[in-house]
């Protein structure tokens, strides 16, 4: 499904100083690597500054390598128009316009989908109710689940989430939770990674995670029904 192989990824810092012209080079992965199969649900985890998002926006297309490849199993390039990425910025939206207007206007862009589809999509969130309100007026779980339709009217196979369940309520995080899980489960997905800093979130969601450390994927490991919080701790 997606093969990432010996990445490397730096970036360039501006020098601070008026004077000190010079740029330093901040080395964020050194040969990294990894592979995801179909029906996987991938958790990276890692301390602040450790990349997450920066592998999130490479396998997206986002970012370009510095080196390494980002394949599928067949060492083909990815199909960016199968991958989209959710994080937890709402900006891209528009705030006064409806969730139909919306989700009628990024279809366009792609001249996929129709609004029998929308609604389709929405059932299946079970968020159709809301079609026509403002999206300024949805609850933050609620745009989360918009911001998910988005990314399957665009027929997205491969679904990158930067830690969307920040500032969520114990029952929005449970449905958004249950609403990937089933996706998943029904096939309209066929591979997510996310990244998060919650031990609880990793558990009842993934079946794999992923430590990032020292530049590289430094613990691969399965999860399951019996995986405990604890035993997560114990790998940083």
């Amino acid at each position: 499904m997606l093969k990432v192989s010996k990445l490397s990824k730096s970036f360039t810092k501006p020098s601070l100083g008026f004077f000190n012209t010079e740029k330093s080079e901040k080395t964020i992965f050194n040969d990294l690597s990894f592979y995801a199969k179909e029906g996987d649900c991938i958790a990276l985890l890692g301390k602040n500054g450790c990349g997450k998002t920066t592998l999130l926006k490479l396998i997206s297309g986002v970012l370009t390598l510095d080196k390494g490849s980002i394949t599928n199993n067949f060492d083909m390039p990815l199909d960016f128009s199968q991958i989209s990425m959710v994080n937890s910025n709402d900006r891209s939206f528009f705030w006064r316009l409806s969730v139909k207007e919306n989700l009628k206007f990024f279809c366009s862009l792609s001249n996929k989908n129709s609004l029998e589809k929308i609604k389709e999509t929405l059932i299946l969130l079970d968020i159709l109710d809301k079609i026509d309100l403002p999206f300024m007026s949805l609850s933050y779980g609620e745009r989360k689940k918009i911001s998910i339709a988005r990314a399957l009217l665009n027929n997205s196979k491969i679904l990158l989430l930067d830690e969307i369940t920040n500032s969520l309520d114990i029952s929005a995080k449970k449905i958004v939770i249950s609403t990937l899980k089933d996706l998943l489960k029904k096939d309209h997905l066929q591979l997510i990674i996310f990244a998060t800093h919650s031990l609880d979130e990793v558990i009842s969601l993934s079946n794999r995670l992923l430590l990032i450390k020292d530049k590289a994927i430094f613990i691969d490991q399965k999860v399951n029904e019996n995986t405990r919080v604890s035993d997560i701790e114990k790998l940083f």
